[in-house]
């Protein structure tokens, strides 16, 4: 609250008579009245506004890295489960390892006829002592790699048929020359995977401690010594093996 005085002078005025004379001699009062005059001065409110920082809220972070789906490669099909008899070349194998050669032909798309000339040796055989005994019973098969006709070794076509006949189903490696005893002749050697006739010595070849599905090239070795490296990329899965109980055993102890 202000307060604010104010004088206003006022003149008091004395006449005499009917004419209103002033007298200059007549003292003239001043009279000085006080106004109070009140005056609201309005105070602005300041209204203060207190901002509180909003801290993030953390939501803890899980480290659990998710499996990777499996992914089939293309080309697999599974093998039907006909174990009647075909006879090629005086060999026996089974209808489910003839099929299987027909689809690794297709892929492989090459000169080498899987299920013709260049099958050498079949499987219900025990003839083959170098093979460990693979050949004893069913899905095992020995394919040249020699070019017909010229007996030149189609080195080209070696790796692409490989990965042929993995995708369609089998174990299969290379065997170079003498790499089996001395003299032994370069050839691709297949263990049909999941055939029901297989012997020992041929399911050693995939799962066993020097086996396809560990990574290695399928040759037993003497005396502890270290498996040999498979030299051909790994096993090809498809999900038809993963279902008969195969699995990638690479990273696992036999």
């Amino acid at each position: 609250m202000v307060i604010i005085l104010i004088t206003i002078p006022l003149l008091m005025i004395t006449s005499c008579g009917t004419n209103k004379v002033v007298d200059d001699s007549i003292e003239s009062q001043v009279i000085f009245p006080t106004i109070v005059l009140s005056t609201q001065t309005s105070t602005p409110t300041i209204t203060a506004t207190s901002t509180v920082p909003v801290l993030p809220t953390k939501t803890p972070t899980v480290s659990n890295t998710p499996t990777p789906a499996f992914i089939e490669p293309d080309n697999c099909l599974e093998p039907q489960e006909n174990y009647d008899l075909v006879v090629i070349n005086g060999m026996y194998i089974n209808q489910r390892t003839f099929s299987m050669l027909e689809h690794a032909q297709s892929i492989y798309g090459g000169e080498i006829e899987l299920t013709g000339y260049h099958l050498t040796q079949g499987s219900y055989t025990n003839q083959i002592s170098a093979s460990f005994g693979t050949h004893n019973g069913g899905g095992a098969v020995d394919i040249s790699v020699i070019q017909y006709g010229i007996y030149q070794v189609l080195y080209d076509d070696i790796e692409p048929l490989i990965n042929a006949l993995r995708t369609a189903g089998f174990a299969a490696w290379l065997r170079n020359f003498d790499q089996l005893y001395p003299g032994s002749p370069i050839h691709i050697h297949a263990i049909a995977i999941g055939d029901r006739d297989l012997s020992g010595p041929a399911e050693e070849q995939l799962t066993g401690e020097f086996g396809y599905f560990r990574g290695f090239n399928g040759i037993p070795q003497d005396n502890g010594s270290t498996p040999i490296p498979d030299e051909h990329g790994g096993p090809i899965l498809c999900q038809w093996m993963l279902d008969m109980g195969y699995s990638d055993l690479r990273n696992t102890s036999p």
